[in-house]
């Protein structure tokens, strides 16, 4: 920076250092971008200052169009003329630049005498909180104190970054007061930057060069300076600091700022919010409490109390630190709000945003009173472009890349340049966050800033144009999804499109909002069936096409192909619904009528794989084979080049008793498919297929008689789909394969372990057959255990699948219910449940377990005192499963018999 004090031309004083620009002793109001360009050109008079010169200290590092430039010395021209019209000042140089043409003078400043005062003169920064979870930070801010140069504090509005630099002023300084402190949020003007400084260092105020006061105290005393909330005067702040730091190097000075000054001598600490728990990861009520967010707003909402807070209490916080990103102002108002509720009630206090906070503390500066007024400071500060395209970004409901802004671009009517600039600078300026996952890096709003960006936007004339340029887009990357769906694994399609999902809600509420866009609704959630599908969120698909059914104009519009995807999707999701919907057999036929129109092969395999998924749950898997294998002889199908349909038709057939051919499938399978490490595609039959291949090779080799085997592979498929986090790939692993074999063999404790993960995936997906088989065997092994109580949930278990549509293995769970009351000598009750058997639909196709379902009927006759006709149950099990290859039937068989005598 210049070290004169003041240029002089006609009547004008120019005062670089104050950004002031005089006319007769009388201020001219000049912008910044102006006063920066004079600036330059009277520093330079009479030399042609280029346009590349101007670019370069008007708008550094920034890439901008040459109309802004003719567009600020047009204004700046404007000024002059307006105060001195006989004058002119700037001659423009055609092809070259500008040139300041008039005569200039300058002041040196007179050698500066501070006014030297004790270090108790200074002002003093006030008290702050102990602060938690900031110790590491304050070393690094201490070591780079010690740096030449000054350090500034960058974050978000509350972050703290106040209290952290008083906290590391002191810290660094050992208690001494030798620490002044500056509040430049006080005022308004940046001619005050300078005089405040002064002031807070003692500086008389009368010295023609403040800052070359500062500069002495800075040298000869040595104390620490604080500049806080430099953001709104940070073109002033950044010309007086760097000054400073160039003239005394080694000046202990801590400046906080939303975004960084951008001078040579800056060293950045960038301040984010505190340490929050993962919410993916499992953590003890003790372990959440060690994470300084947690900590933060347990101190605060329960004050002195000395109740230790529940689990479920510390679950809701953990919650709430999460959505608020650990910004700690914010934490203190949710906590303040809390304070004066019930635990119970903190669950669904900020449910819908967080307009309900508490006011902050009556002495906290206006901007921390509240949420909105700390985003307000940084909003107001805002130029136009940036504060449109904040609004613009809060249609997005999670992260996005700078792709996926550049569609808003238009909608706000910013050109591309300006509004990759804007987005650049929202994150310099802390209200924008970003994150590097895989090479491509993501943006998001915070769910605060997000929220007041959206209030921002209400009723602007933007929303509408924004909204409909997100859907598109989205649509149009859901369409590009279902293409990689077949060539990429279930974890990198998942790990590429998951987080698309919440933004896709948003979409489809707008869509089909009455001033929204429903044909381009349709297409949205024909587009997403994939997602919907690999997330297992059948429910919330369905919901979606009953929507597009709503609209009968728009959906006629829809070509066929899409109209037999969304039959297929809808009969699915009735399909796989808590309560098999009672319509489901004619969503099937409807799914198979227009996949046959649409003619596109893979969509005919998949309706009628899925249709025979639906015979299968009901009760009638040879049903269901049948006409597998009529479509196959019709179409030409060799099931080989179908993976998938493979799979699925050798778990039928193992149902329908025909393990032989059902074991020469999977072996197959296993060999080309089983040792992918990642796996192959997706879950076309909504089971991840290398998960699909294990369990069903699990089922297969405990029927065999091998249950060590069985117990790998089921525990191999668990932990896939585990990992997967495809919850109906997990759920059908347990109930299908893991679960009944730990219980049948007696691994009560496995088998508990493997009850309650199966009724906590029944609760996130809402499945009934998961919910069923949960109920069914927590009751199971509740008599296991001696206690009766657990006849009842066996019996309400399997009248509940039943209710849903549910047949599919309820002969087998009538047996195990029927052996429950052998065990307690309750034999009427073992013949009822077994006698219940026959009345079953299909009986005669679910053939599996009609061995044990002899074995059972011998047990009941052998408790009678029947032992001649128990010995012609127990032979008719053992022909049964021999013809079938059941050899643990056999054996379970055999023990008895040789029991019998």
């Amino acid at each position: 920076m210049s070290k004169q004090s003041a240029y002089l031309f006609g009547d004008f004083r120019l005062l670089p250092e104050a950004q002031s620009l005089l006319h007769k002793g009388r201020p001219v109001a000049l912008g910044g971008r102006g006063f920066d360009i004079l600036t330059l050109l009277v520093e330079r008079a009479g030399e042609v200052v280029s346009k590349a010169d101007l670019f370069a200290h008007v708008w550094p590092g920034y890439i901008v169009h040459d109309h802004n430039l003719k567009v600020n010395v047009g204004n700046l021209r404007r000024s002059l003329t307006d105060c001195d019209p006989a004058a002119d000042y700037i001659a423009t140089i055609a092809g070259r630049g500008y040139k300041f043409v008039g005569a200039v003078e300058s002041d040196l400043p007179a050698p500066v005498r501070p006014v030297s005062f004790p270090a108790s003169h200074y002002a003093a920064p006030h008290e702050v909180p102990k602060l938690l979870g900031r110790d590491e930070a304050i070393q690094q801010i201490c070591g780079q104190l010690d740096q030449p140069g000054y350090v500034t504090i960058v974050g978000p509005g509350g972050a703290g970054k106040t209290s952290l630099a008083v906290t590391a002023a002191r810290h660094y300084r050992g208690g001494h007061d030798a620490i002044a402190f500056v509040d430049l949020s006080t005022i308004g003007d940046p001619r005050f930057v300078v005089p405040a400084i002064a002031s807070a260092l003692g500086i008389s105020l009368g010295l023609d060069d403040p800052v070359g006061g500062v500069i002495a105290v800075l040298r000869e005393k040595a104390p620490l300076l604080i500049i806080d909330n430099c953001e709104h005067v940070i073109a002033m702040a950044a010309t007086v600091v760097e000054r400073i730091s160039s003239e005394v190097p080694a000046a202990f000075i801590l400046a906080t700022s939303r975004e960084p000054l951008r001078t040579r001598h800056e060293q950045i600490h960038f301040l984010s919010g505190l340490a929050y728990p993962d919410q993916a990861t499992a953590l003890s009520s003790s372990e959440a409490l060690q994470f300084p967010a947690v900590q933060l707003f347990i101190s605060r909402s329960h004050g002195s109390g000395t109740a230790e807070p529940t689990e479920d209490y510390v679950r809701s916080v953990v919650s709430i630190c999460a959505r608020l990103e650990g910004l700690a102002l914010a934490i203190e108002l949710a906590a303040g709000t809390a304070r004066a509720l019930a635990p119970s009630a903190l669950d669904d206090l900020f449910r819908d945003g967080f307009g309900s906070m508490s006011r902050g503390a009556r002495d906290a500066p206006l901007r921390h009173q509240t949420l909105e007024a700390a985003l307000d400071w940084s909003y107001r500060l805002l130029p136009d472009r940036e504060a449109v395209l904040l609004g613009l970004l809060s249609v997005f409901s999670g992260r996005f890349t700078a792709d996926d802004a550049e569609v808003l671009y238009s909608a706000g009517a910013l050109d591309p340049v300006t509004g990759r600039d804007a987005l650049s600078q929202l994150v310099a300026k802390s209200l924008v966050s970003t994150d590097d996952d895989g090479g491509t890096v993501h943006y998001r709003l915070a769910e605060s800033t997000g929220a007041y960006a959206a209030q921002r936007l209400f009723g602007s004339g933007h929303r509408q144009q924004a909204r409909r340029q997100v859907a598109i887009r989205l649509r149009d990357k859901l369409q590009i999804a279902e293409r990689e769906w077949s060539s990429q694994t279930s974890r990198e399609w998942l790990r590429k499109y998951r987080r698309t999902i919440d933004d896709v809600r948003a979409a489809i509420d707008w869509a089909f909002d009455p001033a929204g866009d429903a044909e381009l609704g349709i297409e949205l959630v024909v587009a997403a069936l994939p997602l919907w599908q690999e997330l297992s969120a059948f429910r919330e698909m369905l919901a979606a096409i009953d929507l597009v059914g709503e609209n009968s104009a728009a959906l006629l519009k829809l070509p066929p192909l899409g109209r037999a995807k969304l039959f297929t999707a809808r009969a699915w999701a009735m399909t796989l619904a808590r309560h098999m919907h009672p319509q489901t057999d004619n969503a099937w036929r409807e799914s198979l009528f227009h996949a046959s129109g649409s003619r596109n092969a893979e969509l005919e395999m998949r309706s009628v794989c899925g249709q025979a998924v639906f015979f299968a749950y009901s009760g009638r898997p040879r049903t269901a084979l049948r006409r597998m294998r009529d479509f196959a002889a019709e179409k030409g199908l060799n099931w080989s080049s179908a993976p998938d349909g493979k799979r699925l038709l050798a778990h039928i057939e193992i149902y329908a008793g025909e393990l032989d051919s059902a074991s020469s499938h999977l072996e197959a399978l296993m060999d080309e498919w089983g040792d992918l490490e990642d796996g192959y595609g997706l879950s076309r039959f909504q089971v991840d297929l290398p998960t699909g291949i294990r369990l069903s090779q699990a089922l297969l080799s405990w029927l065999q008689g091998e249950p060590d085997r069985a117990a790998h592979l089921a525990g191999y498929a668990i932990d896939r789909a585990a990992d997967l986090d495809h919850m109906i790939s997990l759920g059908n692993a347990i109930s299908l394969a893991a679960l009944p074999i730990a219980f049948v063999e007696g691994e009560l404790e496995t088998a508990s372990r493997l009850q309650r993960q199966l009724d906590d995936v029944g609760r996130r997906e809402n499945v009934g057959i998961y919910e069923g088989t949960a109920l069914f065997f927590a009751g199971a092994i509740q008599a296991a255990r001696g206690d009766a109580a657990g006849f009842t949930g066996m019996q309400d278990s399997i009248a509940g699948l039943l209710r849903g549509g549910w047949r599919n293995r309820v002969p087998f769970y009538r047996s195990l219910l029927a052996e429950a009351y052998i065990a307690a000598g309750e034999m009427r009750l073992a013949e009822d449940s077994l006698r219940a058997v026959l009345t079953e639909i299909g009986i005669r196709e679910e053939r599996w377990w009609h061995p044990d379902l002899r074995r059972v009927a011998g047990m009941i006759e052998a408790g009678n005192g029947r032992p001649d006709r128990a010995t012609r149950y127990f032979e008719k099990s053992l022909d049964c499963a021999r013809a079938m290859g059941a050899g643990a039937a056999v054996r379970r068989t055999e023990r008895l018999m040789a029991a019998l005598g």
